[in-house]
């Protein structure tokens, strides 16, 4: 009997469980036949736009003048490193408050001056190949030669410096 009365339950309840699954006949999915089903064209896609080229990350009039700063300033070195090679081996071995060590240091801070230009270029030319790394672009031979350069410019300035104060002696 207690069956009987649970089934009478469920079909009772079943249209209006079945009822709450009906949609509209606009509803997806639907069973017809979509257009490339019955052999339609689609309409032709949109052309892509072509590719634009990668512009360069730094122009040649830029790289020319950071490359003639650093010839600037590594020839005001050069010309500037005899003479305080010459007041640092005046100035070895005399007291800290002599003329002759005085004069030696402000000839090394000259020097320090003009190799700040060449690290301030070098600085610059770093920063625009970090920027072409960013684009994810090559930096380009030009602007890797010159960063080589000036490089290898900066660690001669180094190395002169280095010798003079070893000269001098603390």
């Amino acid at each position: 009997m207690r069956a009987q009365r649970y089934k009478i339950w469920i079909f009772a309840a079943l249209p209006a469980l079945l009822g709450g699954c009906a949609q509209g006949e606009d509803a997806y999915p639907s069973l017809a036949l979509r257009p490339f089903e019955r052999g339609e064209l689609l309409p032709a896609p949109l052309p892509t736009p072509a590719p634009s080229p990668i512009r360069p990350i730094t122009d040649a009039a830029s790289l020319d003048d950071l490359m003639a700063t650093i010839t600037a300033a590594d020839a005001a070195f050069q010309r500037r490193e005899p003479e305080a090679g010459r007041l640092v081996r005046a100035a070895a071995g005399q007291s800290f408050e002599s003329g002759a060590r005085s004069a030696a240091l402000v000839a090394l801070a000259d020097l320090d001056a003009e190799r700040a230009k060449t690290a301030t270029a070098l600085a610059a030319i770093d920063a625009q190949v970090a920027q072409a790394a960013n684009a994810l672009t090559t930096a380009g031979p030009a602007l890797t030669e010159a960063q080589g350069q000036a490089a290898a410019t900066l660690a001669r300035q180094d190395a002169a410096i280095a010798r003079l104060w070893q000269a001098m002696g603390s």
